[in-house]
């Protein structure tokens, strides 16, 4: 099991993903909150590789609220929130409900997958006046049995008083799903609800403000905190809706959309009043925007490949990728070589700062029949490819490989088609790295030694195999890893060539030092 977000021990018997639970056995976890432990909401799900996807699409998924001391919270946000008001502080906890084969992704075809025990199973089930069994009736494309449900409920009714403040927690297990949130009045000519973010992933921001474009964008994973005012008597729905915009920062990623929540706005009109201050954030996730590259201890790409690869390998448990000083800030460089799909990349332990989205000049990877290539922007096959690497596979190119390049610009734009990335400055544990992306992250190894793992938060894809270990060691230990494959450090492509964009000049040194390892052993 995992405590996703908690800033915790990763060491046994706490946040250790290595702890395997069989049929008819027991664990008992132990957790010690660190007592600088950010406040917020954060939740907890089963961690097991190979089957996260099918337990967690189950429904093995919870809220972890860690709640805020009354006095460090303005009067207007302790007002609507525990441990003094929790009637008015909503858990939100969305989760997929789905037979349908939509992205190979239906409950039944993971039971299948597993060989999960038979008496689970639904294809005994025969229903009347019909040949089909009742798996196959929930399978069929054309029943659409697919569903995001709210606390387990398909659309349930909150009741809610006009003008009453709530607060919501809201979590996307999705393990598949990103959504975009917001709130719809039914009668179109009628009031709307004003919401207001105030953390992401757990962490309070600056100050509270307005959705990016009018949605809360949530990744699987991904956590927003609203306020939220709804000023007149009406029927108010919670609904996730995408527009074709959407896709320039995101590529072609599973979205669900629809009305997840009826808000029935009845009663006595109420006075309420945003905040406009929300409480200091710890010294560990503080604003890391200006740090002097100089007092940057640690440089590292995390590096999405095809055929569900992190850093050009599949998921070899406890074989450390990278390892990095305890007490340190880290500057680390997400990117992404795949053409058209973007993947949400979660840490655990630490969260992480977003510094800077930047130009991706690094290969982008070609897959076909389980093998792959990787291939310049040019068009040419790298000369650093990856550990089992086969040149005689027979992999081209396609013309539009590049389709989704230039992240960078439009985020610094700011447009109408952004809405995929996260605000520069936001401290997240699971980002989305848009197709051919490159984002600019750092974080403190705030006092936590130990393995910590990397991976895709599309539950399947880290089944398959997109996953890493990274180690936080005591300063002074070494620092030896295992950064290559093959001969190839993440990102690189060409001899000779700086193939990753940065606003640190180091990192543009790491393909150079790729290069010289190779030449040198």
């Amino acid at each position: 099991m995992h405590t996703h977000g908690l800033h915790i021990s990763s060491e046994i018997p706490q946040d250790s993903v290595l702890i395997e639970i069989g049929p008819e056995e027991s664990f008992q976890y132990k957790y010690r909150i660190d007592p600088q432990q950010p406040v917020g909401t954060y939740w907890y799900h089963p961690h097991y590789h190979g089957s996260i996807h099918f337990q967690s699409m189950g429904g093995m998924d919870g809220l972890i609220v860690i709640e805020d001391d009354p006095a460090s919270m303005p009067a207007e946000l302790a007002a609507v929130s525990c441990p003094d008001n929790c009637q008015h502080d909503k858990q939100i906890l969305l989760q997929t409900f789905q037979y349908s084969p939509d992205e190979e992704s239906g409950h039944s075809i993971q039971q299948r997958e597993i060989h999960d025990n038979e008496a689970f199973r639904l294809n005994s089930i025969e229903l009347d006046n019909s040949s089909e069994t009742l798996e196959e009736w929930l399978e069929d494309p054309d029943n659409d049995i697919k569903y995001t449900l709210v606390n387990g409920l398909l659309n349930p009714v909150m009741e809610m008083r006009p003008g009453q403040m709530k607060r919501f927690r809201l979590l996307d297990t999705g393990g598949l799903y990103a959504v975009a949130l917001h709130i719809d009045n039914v009668d179109p000519n009628g009031a709307s609800c004003t919401v207001k973010e105030i953390a992401m992933d757990g962490v309070y921001l600056d100050q509270p403000r307005d959705p990016w474009l009018g949605r809360s964008f949530l990744v699987a994973a991904g956590r927003v905190d609203w306020l939220v005012i709804c000023p007149e008597s009406g029927i108010y729905e919670l609904r996730s809706s995408f527009t074709e915009a959407d896709e320039d920062s995101m590529g072609e990623h599973p979205t669900a959309s629809g009305t997840f929540m009826t808000m029935n706005v009845t009663g006595t009109k109420q006075t309420s009043v945003f905040p406009t201050t929300l409480p200091q954030r710890e010294d560990f996730v503080s604003d890391l925007r200006e740090v002097a590259q100089e007092s940057l201890k640690g440089h590292f790409v995390v590096e999405v490949t095809p055929t569900d690869t992190l850093n050009r390998e599949d998921y070899s448990k406890l074989y450390y990728r990278f390892k990095m000083e305890a007490n340190t800030i880290q500057e680390w460089y997400l990117t992404n070589t795949e053409m058209f799909t973007s993947h949400p990349i979660h840490m655990h332990i630490n969260h992480a700062q977003v510094i800077s989205y930047n130009p991706y000049t690094g290969p982008y990877g070609v897959d076909e029949d389980s093998k792959w290539r990787l291939f310049s922007q040019a068009g040419e096959t790298c000369t650093y490819q990856y550990k089992g690497y086969d040149a005689s596979a027979d992999i081209d190119p396609p013309s539009d490989a590049l389709k989704y390049l230039g992240h960078n610009e439009r985020q610094e734009k700011g447009g109408a088609n952004t809405l995929g990335y996260a605000a520069i400055g936001d401290w997240r544990d699971t980002i989305l790295i848009p197709p051919l992306g490159n984002i600019t992250v750092r974080f403190s190894t705030h006092k936590y030694k130990g393995d910590v793992i990397i991976h895709c938060h599309l539950h399947g894809d880290a089944d398959q195999g997109m996953a890493m270990f990274v180690q936080i060691v005591d300063q002074g230990e070494s620092l030896e890893a295992n950064t290559a494959s093959g001969n190839a450090e993440p990102s690189s492509c060409m001899e000779g060539s700086a193939m990753i964009t940065t606003l640190n000049p180091f990192c543009v040194l790491l393909p150079l030092l790729a290069v010289l390892r190779s030449y040198y052993g």
